[in-house]
């Protein structure tokens, strides 16, 4: 065999050597390699629409004015939708783990696991942006997307995963009520047998007409700046605090009328509080709130009084 014919056949040995090592490299996502997704993420004020679709349940967020926007026709948490964008910007360099569709059933990004984001805006609802999210890896700080019609997965580190796993109930905006302390004149509670007005006079506050703890008066007031649910109740739930009477009422208002009524229906482990008059809150919705965070804004009366000063022994 002559020398021409040696380097021709070792030649030919390389060539297969590295068609092998490209078809390892390539096979259905069993090693990863850097792909290029390119994915110019909308501004946020760019977007009228956003929509979460896995099977028959949809997440549809409507964008309502520059800082308003609603979830299956509630109000929905602004920050929730402005994690979401930042989701979309703030990842690294996306992985591409496959690029076959042998491989969508595994990594959940087939049209029956998978979650189908659109972003659209514009007239008409022009399309601007559609991911299929599919399965997040033991790290849970990731997740698999792909493009529809699109074979290749990559591996997308960030908290887009996450957030496209969120509920109905995650999305909604918690707020109850938000009170500036300057604005309040008066406060009525009703906690059972305890029932008590805390007013203002001059620059002092008075509880039932007697004196006050300072300090507690202050920090009750801060705690009424921000009156924020845990949850909401269940349909059910709803219908029976319609006839109950409330566990407490709690009333607040303003030199000009009420800014706020609230009434709270005790539950296992919670109350659920319904939004009677004033600001905030959202129509007939009945929220769920916790037992310590309810007695923040309905705290017993002896709480704001002096505490009586320790007798002298003689």
């Amino acid at each position: 065999m002559s020398a021409t014919q040696l380097k021709l056949i070792a030649g030919g040995l390389v060539l297969l050597l590295l068609l092998w090592g490209g078809s390892a490299l390539f096979s259905r996502g069993s090693d990863s390699v850097r792909g290029s997704l390119d994915l110019r993420a909308p501004a946020q004020t760019d977007v009228d629409s956003i929509t979460i679709v896995k099977a028959s349940d949809t997440i549809a967020l409507a964008r309502q004015s520059a800082s308003d926007w609603t979830v299956n026709g509630h109000r929905a948490a602004l920050a929730s939708v402005t994690e979401l964008f930042q989701a979309l910007r703030d990842t690294v360099h996306p992985e591409l783990v496959a690029q076959d569709s042998s491989s969508f059933t595994r990594l959940q990004v087939d049209s029956a696991g998978g979650r189908r984001l659109r972003l659209r805006g514009g007239r008409g609802g022009k399309p601007l942006l559609e991911l299929i999210v599919g399965t997040r890896p033991t790290d849970f700080q990731s997740a698999y997307v792909r493009r529809p019609g699109d074979n290749h997965v990559y591996l997308w580190r960030g908290q887009l995963g996450g957030l496209v796993d969120r509920t109905l109930d995650d999305w909604r905006d918690k707020r109850i009520a938000a009170l500036a302390p300057d604005s309040i004149a008066a406060v009525e509670v009703v906690r059972g047998k305890d029932r008590y007005a805390l007013t203002r006079v001059g620059k002092t506050w008075k509880v039932n007409g007697g004196a006050t703890d300072s300090g507690a008066v202050a920090r009750y007031l801060e705690r009424l700046k921000a009156i924020t649910a845990t949850g909401f109740a269940t349909p059910r739930e709803s219908d029976s605090t319609r006839t109950a009477r409330p566990a407490r009422r709690l009333a607040v208002r303003s030199a000009r009328g009420v800014l706020l009524s609230l009434a709270f229906d005790s539950t296992a482990g919670a109350f659920l509080v319904r939004h009677l008059v004033g600001t905030g809150g959202e129509g007939a919705t009945v929220y769920r709130m916790n037992v310590w965070d309810v007695d923040g804004v309905s705290p017993a009366g002896r709480s704001l009084m002096p505490t009586k000063p320790m007798p002298t022994k003689k």
